[in-house]
């Protein structure tokens, strides 16, 4: 353990290597302006950690130079295989600046020069002065330069190096680095090396001798001769290489004041976290400080709005009259915490115009003066029912699901903010109330943090009326203000039909299906996790014994099975993860299988552990006491393309092709007495869109004839007539048709199919070969996404895609990949929508008893009376093959059974 004096400690921190692992760590991230700030929040939340760990007195931070480096006037291809940095990466960039001068930390940079060379120039100037340097840094060049005071600290994997640890990890002695270095040369950089020379000649060659020079005067005595040869071949690049490699000295200008740093002055830098909307990044922990908080916001929705607290029956009386003098508000419910379809109703907010509402209190546990619950929902129920009373909510499922509790069917729903919020936001921008307060109008709303979670309150009803009235008066106040803001964004956007035909009516639909909810058998979840724990024990014991383990590992542990693989197995290790460890991902074990039978019993191990942990150990906890149901949630408004996903718990996901467990998960999942369950899935719905969509000649024929698509395509890949065709080849052409529908690389596909990189590309040219509008198309799509900066589906969803202009290669063929896989997807999520909306209002009008209960994707579970299973049958075949006239015939298979696994395909 190294101990440093912090009053003799510099700390230099590679900023450009730091910027970039920021950026590529943290998932898009906007404020509230669509600014992107993921790389400014993962790199301020990297130095909160070293300051945190070290406690700095002398800091800086190092920049490389932009554009050409003095390197490059020696080598001009120096870095030249290097992608385009992202285009928004400079943009933040200019904010880290903004955030290191805001708590005076000192920054470093010189024009053609290195980050490299300044962090080695600084330590020179310093060492001799008696102070230790700390580099902040995981590049290894770095290594070349420590010395008895010059330390390495990798903050990805948090180890301090001195020169004997480094020079163990590398297997060579510090000062002979630099020749390694040489040898070996360096591919991010295109520094060349010497071709031919892997690492283990490397370090062979610079544990024998000290220096270039060295080797080359000894060219002769050195074996094998393939590296002999490799060397003379390549002496004038093995030269080059050591020029490049090694780091030159520059004069600095940086004195001791310029980086001494004050701990304390990371609080300036609190405006600029308020700014940007970094909340986890500002310390508010105590409870003075989170009344201040509170106290700062209450106190701007005091004076500038009229918010009225509801509390007796004189002032509900004028609640009442003042909501019959209009015919539209806005409202939300104010709960205890729990599931909506299990809490308690604390509390109803109201607006019905600007600048002005009301909350009405009913059960906060604050010993305070409220109205009776009963009162309160009489005296509303005929406003809250009346279908012709327009109704405006932000999330509203939720709120009708609270007040249904209640015996209240909310009527009139006229317009859902996050629902149209949605459609119009940023790519990567949340639609949140409080955020889309801050966003459009600039105000800070109250949080839950602030009126709860800051003063260790267990839940709502703990928080007294005064305070809760700026809370929630605001949620609806600000509902009602963002109304015809978001329908004017909406018509601009020019997705007013998609929102007033299929986002909006779907809404209810969801609500009813969320309701509903499904019977869960908890008695056949119980048995199966028994089994499934059973044989994941006896996985374990597999393991140990293949592996010959006296010790006992936590198979679920990333760090325990990247050491039973790499040391107790010495497998090779294919790539690394985010973190810089050796990746034990699910694609790394698939590979190593083909060496040792530990890695499949892996695969294995992990498959069993998260179906029972996922699934089999956690469904039956969201049983609803009162109803006996899972009650899923369906949201329609966090998947870009439009697709539905499910929450609380995820009904979308359970696996159907991993074996008997999957199955028999579904096998708990029945329909009450007297029903049955009815599935129906549409046939390769994805690609009877792209056929239509690109209205290629063989696709369309092929579906029109009701050929076997995957056959078809099988049969042009491997030249042979369709009714020669494997199983397996078939295979092979389902896994293309969709692969390509999803922007897969020749690589892609070489990876994922386990086949030589000549006989991917040669599958995918001849699938364009068989399908040649289909190239055509995407070749459009691309053109018109870089043309208007968006796609859309055919119904006009919209989906602005900025990396579509970048000049970085990896972000520009995502952004295509996006553009194609939007389209398609997004119009077939569409399709299942509109099928969705006809099919329940279909149900109503033939009074058909049926009830759609969940969506999974492409694939409706219905539960039907059983007397009238068989209209049912043909209803939904109906509806759901005739959503719309194209040329392309839409199919839906249906099946019946007493059980989901019985109805699954």
């Amino acid at each position: 353990m190294h101990h440093f004096d912090p009053k003799k400690t510099i700390f230099l921190v590679d900023a450009s290597s730091y910027l970039y692992r920021a950026y590529y760590s943290i998932k898009p991230l906007h404020t509230p302006d669509g600014t992107p700030v993921n790389a400014v929040y993962g790199f301020c939340r990297m130095i909160k950690k070293l300051l945190d760990t070290f406690k700095p007195q002398y800091m800086a931070l190092v920049w490389d130079s932009k554009g050409k480096t003095v390197r490059h006037e020696r080598y001009p291809e120096y870095k030249v295989t290097r992608q385009a940095p992202p285009s928004d990466l400079f943009v933040q960039k200019e904010l880290i600046i903004e955030f290191a001068d805001m708590i005076g930390l000192h920054q470093i940079s010189k024009s053609g020069i290195e980050a490299d060379d300044l962090m080695y120039s600084t330590a020179r100037d310093y060492v001799p002065q008696g102070y230790t340097i700390i580099l902040v840094t995981g590049d290894k060049d770095m290594g070349q330069i420590l010395a008895p005071e010059i330390f390495m600290y990798d903050p990805t994997k948090e180890i301090m190096y001195d020169m004997t640890a480094f020079s163990a990890k590398i297997g060579v002695p510090i000062d002979r680095l630099t020749l390694y270095f040489a040898l070996l040369g360096d591919a991010s950089d295109n520094i060349p090396g010497v071709r031919g020379i892997g690492a283990k000649s490397a370090i062979m060659l610079a544990n024998t001798y000290s220096t270039l020079e060295a080797l080359y005067a000894d060219i002769n005595n050195i074996s094998p001769n393939r590296v002999k040869s490799a060397l003379l071949d390549a002496k004038d690049m093995a030269f080059l290489s050591l020029e490049l490699c090694t780091l030159q000295y520059y004069h600095t200008e940086s004195n001791l004041t310029d980086l001494s740093f004050n701990i304390q002055q990371w609080t300036q830098a609190i405006p600029f976290f308020k700014r940007l909307n970094f909340k986890s990044m500002i310390q508010e922990k105590t409870t003075q400080s989170a009344g201040m908080v509170f106290e700062e916001k209450q106190a701007y929705w005091q004076h500038t709005y009229d918010f009225v607290l509801v509390h007796n029956s004189q002032a509900l009386d004028q609640l009442c009259q003042e909501l019959a003098k209009y015919t539209a508000c806005a409202l939300d419910t104010e709960t205890d915490g729990k599931p909506a379809l299990e809490c308690a109703l604390v509390g109803i907010s109201l607006c019905v115009k600007e600048g002005q509402a009301f909350y009405v209190p009913c059960g906060h546990k604050t010993g305070e003066i409220e109205l009776a619950k009963t009162d309160i929902l009489t005296a509303l129920k005929p406003f809250l029912e009346d279908p012709n009373y327009k109704k405006y909510l932000h999330n509203s499922k939720f709120d009708q699901k609270v007040l249904s509790n209640y015996g209240i069917e909310l009527a009139g729903i006229a317009y859902d903010t996050a629902v149209a919020a949605s459609l119009v936001a940023p790519e990567g921008s949340r639609v949140g109330l409080k955020f889309l307060s801050k966003r459009y109008f600039n105000e800070d709303m109250l949080t839950f943090g602030d009126v709860v979670t800051a003063f260790k309150r267990a839940d709502f009803t703990q928080v007294p009326h005064h305070e809760a009235l700026y809370y929630a008066a605001a949620d609806a106040h600000q509902t009602f203000k963002l109304v015809p803001l978001l329908q004017k964004e909406v018509e601009k956007e020019q997705m007013t039909t998609l929102y007033t035909t299929i986002e909006h009516p779907i809404t209810q639909i969801l609500y009813a299906m969320e309701k509903e909810g499904i019977y869960c058998d908890k008695a056949i979840m119980a048995e199966l996790d028994k089994e499934v724990t059973r044989d994941i024990e006896a996985i374990e014991v597999d393991i140990q014994k293949a592996a010959h383990l006296k010790e006992k590992l936590n198979f679920n542990s990333p760090k325990q099975v990247q050491y039973l693989l790499f040391d107790v197995l010495q497998l090779p290790p294919l790539k690394k993860s985010a973190g810089g460890d050796y990746s034990t991902r699910h694609e790394v074990l698939a590979q190593l299988a083909d060496l040792h039978p530990v890695p499949a019993l892996l695969i294995k191990h992990r498959e069993l552990s998260k179906l029972k942990g996922t699934y089999i150990e956690a469904i039956p906890t969201f049983i609803n006491p009162y109803t006996g149901r899972v009650h899923t949630t369906f949201n329609q408004v966090g998947i870009a393309t439009g697709r539905l996903s499910s929450t609380d718990p995820n009904l979308q996901n359970i696996p159907v092709e991993s074996g008997y467990y999957s199955g028999a998960v579904r096998a708990a999942f029945k329909p009450k007495p007297g029903y049955i369950f009815l599935s129906a899935d549409y046939s390769q719905i994805e690609l009877r869109v792209l056929a239509y969509l690109s209205q290629d000649k063989a696709l369309v024929e092929a579906f029109q004839a009701q050929r076997d698509i995957h056959q078809e395509t099988a049969a042009h890949i491997f030249a042979l007539k369709p009714e020669d065709i494997t199983a397996e080849q078939r295979q092979v052409g389902k896994r293309i048709n969709f692969s390509l529908l999803y922007g897969v690389t020749p690589f892609g596909l070489s990876r994922d199919m386990k086949i030589p990189l000549s006989a991917a590309k040669q599958y995918i040219d001849r699938y364009f070969a068989q399908y040649p509008q289909v190239g055509d198309w995407i070749e459009k799509i691309i053109a018109f996404a870089k043309d208007n900066g968006y796609v859309q589906t055919v119904w006009g969803r919209r989906r602005y895609i900025p990396t579509i202009h970048e000049k970085n290669r990896v972000l520009f063929q995502e952004a295509c990949r996006i553009a194609v896989n939007t389209v398609a997807q997004g119009t077939a999520a569409e399709l299942m929508k509109i099928s969705m909306i006809n099919l329940y209002h279909a149900c109503m009008q033939e009074k058909i008893d049926a009830r759609m209960l969940l969506q999974i994707h492409d694939e409706l579970l219905i539960e039907v009376a059983q007397d009238q299973a068989l209209p049912a049958v043909e209803l939904v075949t109906q509806k759901l093959e005739s959503v719309v006239q194209w040329n392309v015939p839409l199919r839906i298979a249906t099946r019946l059974g007493p059980d989901w696994r019985m109805v699954s395909k």
